[in-house]
Parts: structure tokens; sequence; C-alpha cells
């Protein structure tokens, strides 16, 4: 069987496909060029999700004997972990995109200005106000929808994600209770039940960067990884009735979104799946296993976060220096999406490496030796005269 450092590789590579989805869908965007599901960033988002969901109940799982569902140790531990893999690059790029807010605001404008489809409300990015700032730097603002839009990155999903971290621990203590498929489904049922009665709240947010919305979908991924751990389709199956909890959400159904979603349970499920040496379907899967798991792919998930959170930062000044400056919006759609993507790919992957290199890394580094530090503490023996 597969080795579970290779499901990592892979995983890498997934991550990675999504963070280069979400650059190409706002490039897209930016640049007045439709190409059908490539120029929707919010599919590789959903992509992000699913992986998050997988990766959270694997790992929950797999620490289960060293680290029990039900110690408070465990949970501190958890959200430490998760903090430091978030927090550290989120707050040097939240600064920037605050402190220097006007300047692309003038850029979305810019923008907006040639393509009228693609204006937006470019204000948002020069709120230097308190709450903004107090709002983003604690991780509130997902739960606001004044707040929940309203700086340059598209940091909506961060404060999802950061939403989905704090809860999971309870939910894996409701799959202790009462079993991963009812626990999960029961989580699904509060979701629907809390848009039934606060229909006005859900339909606030310009993004859905509060979990309820979303969360579903994390449980579609924890239904993933629970279906490789235990080697059945029950739980492909229970995911794709989990992704189908999108119904429950909008006003008007996204029909292509929840076709694409299945179709990212599916590939997880059939890329993930562990095979024996030498079966047909290990054989049929060794070229995309290989492309998710050669060495540019691998890096691609590597610096998979600092490029999703960094690279509208690059692509509006880029585009809108484009059209100010050149003849760039005389080109064809195509060409345009192509001329901005070679200056925009590079410059963000590259500028990327070094915050992976030079921040992420380092903030994942703090985050483990804090953890080691309390963990000292807690275990050194109450010494009494």
């Amino acid at each position: 069987m597969q080795p579970a450092k290779k499901w990592s590789q892979e995983l890498e590579g997934l991550r990675g496909l999504a963070s280069f989805w979400v650059v190409l869908g706002h490039i897209c965007i930016l640049t007045s060029f439709h190409f059908p599901i490539l120029s929707d960033p919010a599919i590789g988002v959903d992509l992000f999700i699913l992986l998050s969901g997988y990766l959270m109940a694997k790992n929950y799982v797999e620490r289960k004997e060293k680290e029990p569902w039900t110690a408070m140790a465990t949970f501190k531990k958890f959200w430490l972990r998760r903090f430091f893999r978030i927090a550290p690059l989120y707050y040097v790029l939240l600064i920037v995109a605050i402190g220097f807010g006007n300047y692309f605001g003038e850029a979305r404008d810019v923008i907006g200005h040639f393509y009228s489809e693609t204006q937006t409300n470019s204000s948002r990015y020069s709120d230097s106000t308190f709450l903004n700032v107090f709002t983003h730097v604690t991780f509130i603002f997902g739960f606001l929808p004044s707040y929940s839009f309203n700086t340059v990155l598209p940091d909506w999903s961060i404060g999802l994600e950061m939403q989905f971290y704090f809860l999971f621990p309870f939910i894996m203590l409701a799959v202790m209770k009462l079993g991963f498929v009812r626990a999960c489904f029961a989580v699904i049922v509060l979701c629907a039940l809390a848009k039934y009665l606060t229909p006005n709240y859900f339909a606030a947010f310009p993004m859905p960067s509060m979990i309820l919305i979303k969360l579903h979908l994390f449980i579609a991924g924890m239904f993933i990884a629970e279906a490789i751990r235990r080697k059945s389709m029950w739980f492909v199956i229970f995911a794709l009735v989990a992704a189908f909890g999108s119904i429950y959400m909008p006003n008007d159904v996204n029909k292509y979104h929840l076709i694409a979603q299945n179709g990212m349970i599916l590939m997880m499920a059939v890329i993930l799946w562990p095979r024996h040496e030498g079966s047909t379907w290990k054989n049929m899967l060794r070229l995309p296993r290989w492309m998710l798991t050669n060495k540019v792919s691998v890096y691609m998930g590597d610096v998979s976060y600092s490029v999703y959170l960094l690279h509208l930062l690059i692509v509006l000044p880029v585009v809108a220096f484009l059209l100010s400056n050149t003849q760039f919006s005389g080109l064809s759609p195509f060409m345009r999406f192509i001329a901005a993507s070679a200056i925009i790919i590079p410059l963000t992957y590259g500028i990327a490496a070094l915050l992976y290199r030079f921040i992420e890394k380092p903030g994942i580094k703090l985050g483990k030796h804090v953890i080691s530090r309390s963990e000292a503490k807690n275990s050194s023996p109450i010494v009494t005269n």
C-alpha cells in the first residue's frame, strides 16, 4: 500500500493547484477574459476548504492516542498549531494591505474604469479605522458582514478557516458521542436550521465568510478523510451528500459550483485512495499522481498559502499599470490574460517563496516552540519545601 508520506505530497500538489486556480481566476476577472470554470476563483477556494476538512480530520484521528480528544491540552495544542500556521504571514500582509489601502483602491478603480463589469467598492480597501483593524487582527471579522470583505486581501476565507479551527475540536467531541456520520450530518442540519431562523443575517454577507455558510464543505472533506482511513466508499457517498448542503445556503443555487464540488470530492477520493502495488488502478493513476508529486507541484503546494494571500497585492497594480501605460486594453481578452499572467505569476511565486522561507516557516517553528514550552511547563514537577 502507498505510504502516508506520498499522500502528503499529493495533498501539497492539490493545494498548489487550488492556489494557482485562484490566481488565474482573478487574472481572468481583472483582464475581462471569460473562460469556463477557470475564471471562477471560488471553485479553487472550495478545493482549499475540502483539503482543510480532510487534513484536520486525518491528523486529529492519527494523533488521538497521544492527544486525547477530551483533554483541554489537546484543544490548546490544536489551536496554537493552527494560529501560528495562519497568523504570522496574515498579519504581515494585513499591514501592507491596510497601510497601502489607498494605492490598491486607486488601482482597482482604474481597472473598473476600463472594465465596468469588474467594478467594486474600492473604498473598503482604505478602511484603516480601529474597528476594521481590530476585527481583522482578532479574526472576528468573518462574523460581521460590514467587515467581512473589507481589505484588498482575499482574507474572507482566512477568517472562515479560523472559525473552522475553533469549532473543529468540538465537532470531534460530537463524533465521539454520536459517531462520525451522525455527528457530521447533525452539524449540517444545525447550519440549515440557523439559515432558516436568521435568513437576513446569512444574506448580509458579500462573501461566504461566516462558518455556517461553508461548514458543510469542510464536513465533506472530513468524510473523505474517513473514507480513506476506513477504505469505505460509503463515506465518499456521505461526502457527496454533504456537498449538497450548498442547496440550503444561497437564494439561487449555483449548479456549476455544485457540480465542481462533487467533481473535486471524487477527484480527491480517487487520487488519495490507497492502492496495492502493481494493481491496475495504481498504474492508471501513475500520471495524475506524478503530476501532483513532482518537484514543481510540491513546491507550488509549499508556497500555496503565501501565493493565495499575496496574489491580489500583485494582480491589481500590475493590471492597472498595464491598462494605464500601455496598449493593453486594445489586446484581445485572451492576449490580455496571457500578457498579464506572464508578469504576475513569476512575481507572485518569487515573492511567495521569500514569504514562505522568512515568515511562514519561522512562524510554524515559533508555534512548535510555544507548544513545547507549554508542555514542559505543565509537566514540570511541583517542588515543595
